[in-house]
């Protein structure tokens, strides 16, 4: 029994298997780079961007205001794809710096001028509990009178137990292209393995139909997880 090759195989094992990032770079194309917040939680007081325009080739900077709308999520909209108020984890990003050399652009983003008051961080479970602060709205699945159930059973044992398992955790680099069209299309090239929620969320942030964004998915560089919806913000900041 012969087995068969992948069809990209040849492809991936010469090299010549074309990525987002391997695209050849088009005239005037330009380079987004993210500035990120450096602690864990933070209000942030001001983000000036005055020293990082006069650096060379800069050409913009963006917040999370310059969004139509700032807010995204698989489910519920409830994650800003740039922070403007507070920042709820050290590394969440807060700005974008926009410019015609990705080499320069690395100077100049050292350039922003970012002020943040760092705020009480919640680091266990039972900080979290104790402080109300939870992921998402509380959801409950009760079928009859559980309460009165544990009341009159005649055994009960109530204790505390600390699981130390851990999941895996998503880690991997994103890259996406966008090419603006006619009429305010947008042509969306990105590593994701939900092209459709790459194309909502492009939209919605910008404030278009989802029918002038059209997302396009070569291959993906994995697929672990979060390649479903992490590539879908990066996406909508390349757009904007």
């Amino acid at each position: 029994m012969k087995s068969l090759p992948h069809d990209s195989a040849h492809n991936h094992v010469t090299g010549k298997s074309q990525y987002v990032d391997d695209r050849v770079a088009m005239k005037n194309e330009l380079h987004c780079q993210v500035i990120f917040s450096k602690i864990a939680h933070s209000k942030i007081e001001k983000i000036d961007f005055t020293k990082a325009l006069n650096c060379p080739g800069v050409l913009a900077g963006f917040t999370g205001d310059d969004f139509a709308h700032n807010l995204w999520g698989t489910i519920f909209k409830d994650q800003p794809v740039l922070a403007s108020d507070i920042s709820q984890y050290a590394g969440e990003p807060i700005a974008l710096l926009v410019g015609e050399d990705p080499l320069e652009l690395s100077y100049a983003k050292n350039q922003v001028e970012v002020i943040e008051t760092e705020l009480e961080s919640i680091r266990t479970i039972k900080d979290a509990i104790n402080q109300q602060s939870f992921i998402g709205d509380a959801r409950t699945i009760e079928s009859g009178d559980f309460q009165k159930a544990f009341d009159e059973s005649p055994h009960q044992h109530r204790g505390e137990i600390t699981i130390a398992g851990a999941d895996h955790f998503y880690l991997e680099s994103q890259g996406c292209v966008v090419y603006p069209g006619e009429d305010g299309q947008l042509e969306v090239h990105s590593s994701s393995q939900h092209p459709t929620e790459t194309q909502h969320v492009v939209a919605h942030c910008l404030g278009v139909p989802d029918k002038d964004v059209v997302c396009i998915v070569k291959r993906m560089g994995g697929g672990f997880g979060g390649k479903e919806s992490q590539a879908a913000p990066f996406a909508a900041m390349a757009a904007l």
